[in-house]
């Protein structure tokens, strides 16, 4: 062989290396921007596929149709990535412009009728054209390979099927590991266009080296005639099991390894690689074959065999992953070490199945070359097999998954296997070796796999629903059950009960999705509320508690319907719309029985299968209120109802006095990734508040016009509404009031404090970083301690009054609600109430007591850097709790205190305490001011208590009373001196920020 076309085949076989990383970054890339206009639904991912499988499959059938006759076609797959390239310049602002021409001017015309035929429509027309290019590169690449490296026909498709997929394999991992965290879609999809112009300039020289094709010497060692219409049988088959295989892999393990960006483009690797190295393995083998059907039959056999075997090592994978997360570290190194060991074990799981079936459509193309039908050949089998793979997709989402679950639909794909082996075998295995031993042999093994599979492999429910990607444990909780279990179109969804997490009576019926619980409820209405309830609870009940009547309501999620259901207790609902994408989660809700029935039985209620924004730009009429509470924004397709363009999008969907209601997790994420979100929602909305339903879940209400209301008592007036509120222990408008944290002013310094990027469609910020939270752990501490900080800051901003000292003991699961009973138990202590004091910690009763006594021995002055220490300490428990009449004889005019104390420290702590309980903001300055430039300023400014109340109240003060001046420069001159944990505690630097602001 000539080297000059030696080397050339081998530069050949690293531009595919391109081609494939390219194309495989399409894809990728493609799938994320329709599913922004498509939506997220089964049908809208289909239509993805379909429109990538398809296109591929014409481009490579009408190559077939004019490969003999063409020239040079090297020179066409050169011109060929070069449009590709062009194309792809021009693709994020061609989206962009289309679809909001889509939203603003479409939609609203055609109703909601027209509305998925326009976009699915418009969705084609962006992306089929490439798909169509795309698809005729492998079949013109092989031909132009052919004709400058001759009579190695097993050896040349062999060599491109594994570079082409190598690459893609690389392509899969750099696209989300590299690219879209670092330049975004548009970046990823210009850097796949640069990828595919250099291609093009690569190849041109190359093509000028091509011949004509040499005339195909027909063996008889294929068989008789009839073998086209056969071996394109066989391979649309063969595309239809591995994409069988890929989907069902690729759902089972999201169950075990989580359902984030990053676990499933490492599948996407493993499997593609496992292809890649089929091929690689065939290469220096192929031309040797006496026939490549018969080997093509062992093949399938082995394949589907390796299928089988996959159950088995799968169902090890929950006790592996579950060892993973009790050994490593749980920061963002060991997430990169977890996404390596996640590598690992979806390579055990695919790698063997898919590595022959890298072999099957080179040895498929082989047999049809051998028997003389051409260079049209290659693109006739690639064509079927990917329409094959568009069967093959439409049959495990729509068909299988929902009817026969998991372990079976796997089991139909290797029964297409080795069905497909045995056949060829019987067909094609070559006379001097046909023998009865082999086919019984293939026929006997075929049996036996699928026996032992079926019969032997056991997917334990208990297992397959513990979420032990999160927590690490294997299986639910001993005495678990489940009650509903089904894989639906989009997600595997369950419904269990595990005993009380917290050893009291009772169980906790919950609602998961791929193993992560959306929703979870007390079974029994007489136990005790989980802390999800009072979450659904109130996002429902805090924009019902604002305006009068609600017209129009929709909801994003079902979960386990306790929100719609909630809604629909007040009579002043017209219509509330659920929007849901996957129907197995409707189903496994109406498990939760009675405590949902208004969701399902409401007439006013309407459920709706669909993606939400996709639903809601169809709406010809706009929303009074529209409640977003989807699942977690580290789960598939979730973040982009956190993104800055979808708050863009709602506001167009409301009235113009409608309200957004946004509910954000506060657990397994970190202050940057929420503030992303609030970054983008503030840019959008006029006004929003935030609002606590427990430590971990935060409430966003937001106006696109105007200002957030006032909660007021309406919600109290609709008898269900208020049941459902009493139930999770609110009574009143001021238990409500309990859950205000921050304004708009407040969230403004949030997002100041923890400076972030938007999170964008685009740029992706928490779809990529959220998993990493998720694994480190991460929680966000903020918002309860802003809104227990020593000073009433969120009072202030919310204008809601304290509790009085009689309030019955009930309210949210709130650190603010313990934080006040506590409060009380310390007044009872200082001022000798005889009561029960329950409540307050030890270290503060101790205080307290020690504090009376010295008060009531005049004996403060003995040391009183310790006693002003013991003021602040207990002044940070009370004074944001009580209101002033309460605090009078606490700390303004202290009843405890059996003679005025001397030293100016004491006095003069006693002074800012008693200011600062009965807000005068003036006083509270003026103490303070005497405090940090008196002889005890070094001993105050070095005290972790002291100085973190006494510059945190003047800060306060400066703040109620609009000094930012005074602010700034209370900054520039002590900041310096705090104690760095003073300095950096997070409600410190907030009212600072606030009070600082003009």
């Amino acid at each position: 062989m000539d080297s000059s076309n030696e080397r050339s085949g081998t530069l050949l076989l690293w531009v595919f290396v391109l081609s494939g990383f390219s194309g495989l970054i399409y894809q990728s890339i493609w799938t994320q921007y329709l599913g922004l206009f498509l939506g997220h639904s089964s049908y809208a991912q289909s239509l993805v596929l379909l429109l990538f499988m398809g296109g591929m499959a014409g481009g490579a059938w009408l190559v077939s149709r004019r490969s003999d006759s063409l020239k040079r076609p090297l020179l066409a797959y050169a011109v060929i990535e070069l449009v590709i390239g062009l194309m792809g310049l021009g693709f994020d602002p061609l989206f962009q412009v289309v679809t909001q021409w889509a939203y603003d001017s479409v939609f609203p015309s055609v109703g909601s009728g027209g509305v998925n035929a326009v976009r699915w429509s418009l969705a084609i027309l962006l992306v089929l054209p490439q798909c169509v290019l795309l698809g005729a590169t492998f079949p013109l690449m092989s031909a132009g390979f052919m004709r400058i490296m001759p009579n190695i026909e097993g050896r040349v498709l062999s060599g491109l099927y594994f570079s082409n997929s190598i690459g893609a394999a690389c392509g899969a991992l750099a696209s989300t590991y590299l690219l879209l965290p670092w330049v975004g879609l548009p970046g990823t999809i210009l850097s796949a266009a640069l990828i595919n112009i250099l291609i093009a300039i690569a190849v041109y020289p190359l093509s000028k080296i091509e011949r004509q094709p040499a005339p195909v010497s027909k063996s008889a060692a294929v068989g008789s005639g009839g073998e086209l219409p056969f071996v394109l049988i066989v391979a649309g088959l063969t595309g239809a099991s591995s994409f069988i295989y890929e989907i069902t892999w690729v759902r089972m393990l999201s169950l075990a390894l989580g359902t984030t960006i990053h676990a499933f483009e490492l599948m996407l690797a493993s499997f593609i690689a496992g292809i890649a190295f089929g091929g690689l393995w065939l290469r220096s083998r192929a031309d040797r074959l006496t026939s490549p059907l018969a080997t093509a039959g062992w093949v399938q056999i082995w394949m589907g065999l390796a299928a089988l075997a996959s159950m088995f090592v799968y169902a090890n994978a929950f006790e592996w992953v579950g060892w993973l997360m009790r050994v490593i570290v749980r920061s963002a190194e060991g997430y990169g070490l977890y996404n390596v060991a996640s590598g690992i074990i979806s390579l055990l799981v695919m790698f063997p199945a898919a590595f022959f079936a890298g072999m099957v459509l080179p040895l498929l193309t082989l047999a049809l070359l051998r028997r003389g039908h051409g260079e049209k050949a290659i693109g006739q089998v690639y064509a079927f097999n990917t329409l094959g793979a568009i069967v093959g997709v439409l049959l495990v989402v729509h068909v299988l998954l929902p009817l026969i679950g998991l372990k079976l639909a796997l089991a139909t794909g290797a029964a297409i296997d080795l069905a497909l082996g045995l056949i060829l075998l019987h067909r094609y295995q070559p006379e001097s070796e046909r023998r009865i031993t082999p086919l019984r042999k293939a026929l006997a093994l075929s049996l036996a796999g699928m026996f032992v599979a079926v019969a032997f492999v056991h997917f334990d429910p208990l297992m397959l629903t513990s979420s032990v990607y999160r927590h690490g444990q294997t299986t639910l909780a001993a005495g678990s059950k489940i009650l509903y279990l089904e894989d639906g179109k989009t997600a595997s969804v369950a419904v269990y009960e595990t005993p009380n997490p917290h050893g009291t009576v009772g169980s906790v019926r919950s609602i998961a999705t791929n193993g992560k619980v959306d929703a979870g409820m007390a079974t029994g209405i007489t136990e005790a509320p989980s802390a999800d309830e009072s979450t659904m609870v109130m996002l429902a009940a805090i924009p019902m508690s604002m305006k009068l009547q609600y017209r129009r309501v929709g909801v994003i999620g079902f979960g386990s319907g306790l929100t719609t259901h909630t809604l629909l207790g007040s009579s002043r609902v017209g219509q509330v719309d659920t929007v849901e994408i996957e129907p197995a989660m409707i189903a496994g809700a109406r498990h939760f029985g009675a405590r949902v029935e208004r969701a399902f039985n409401d007439p006013r209620s309407h459920i709706v299968i669909d993606d939400a924004k996709s639903y809601f730009s169809s709406s010809p009429e706009r929303y009074d209120l529209i409640v977003s509470e989807p699942s977690n924004p580290w789960m598939g397709g979730t973040a982009s109802l956190f993104s800055k363009e979808f708050y863009a999008f709602v506001p167009r969907q409301l009235s113009d006095d409608g309200l957004f209601v946004q509910w954000l997790q506060l657990y397994e994420i970190d202050p940057e990734l929420v503030s992303s979100v609030l970054t983008g929602m503030l840019a959008n909305f006029s006004d929003v508040h935030a609002y606590l339903a427990n430590e971990s879940d935060l409430i966003l209400v937001a106006s696109p016009k105007g200002a957030v209301p006032a909660l007021n008592s309406a919600a109290f007036s609709d008898p269900l509404l208020s049941a459902d509120l009493k139930r999770v222990g609110v009574t009143d408008l001021r238990e409500m009031q309990d859950s205000f944290v921050m304004d708009r002013q407040a969230l403004l310094s949030y997002v100041g404090k923890y400076r972030a990027r938007a999170n964008s469609d685009y740029f992706p910020i928490l779809q990529l970083n959220a998993p990493v939270a998720r694994f480190r752990q991460a929680n966000v501490s903020d918002f309860s301690a802003f809104l227990t900080a020593p000073w009433p800051i969120a009072r202030h901003l919310g204008a809601v009054p304290a509790r009085p000292l009689s309030a019955k003991l009930a309210g949210l699961p709130l650190h603010v609600v313990r934080k006040w009973q506590a409060a009380r138990d310390i007044h009872s202590i200082m001022l000798e109430d005889r009561g029960e004091t329950r409540f307050v910690s030890p270290g503060d009763r101790l205080a307290a007591e020690l504090l009376r006594s010295r008060g009531k021995n005049c004996s403060l002055d003995a040391d009183p850097k310790v006693s002003a220490e013991m003021i602040f300490s207990l002044a940070i428990e009370t004074v944001p709790s009580l209101s002033a009449e309460e605090q009078v004889d606490l700390w303004k005019k202290p009843a405890w205190l059996a003679c005025v104390p001397e030293d100016e420290l004491v006095k003069d702590a006693l002074a800012i305490v008693g200011a600062a309980s009965q807000n005068e903001h003036d006083q509270v300055l003026v103490a303070g001011k005497r405090i940090l430039e008196g002889k005890d300023a070094k001993f105050v400014l070095g005290n972790e208590t002291a100085s973190y109340y006494l510059i945190g109240a003047m800060q306060f003060a400066a703040l109620a009373t609009k000094q930012p001046e005074l602010s700034r420069d209370l900054r520039e001159r002590y900041d310096g001196s705090l104690l760095p944990v003073v300095r950096n505690s997070s409600p410190l630097r907030l009212v600072s920020d606030m009070a600082s602001s003009p």
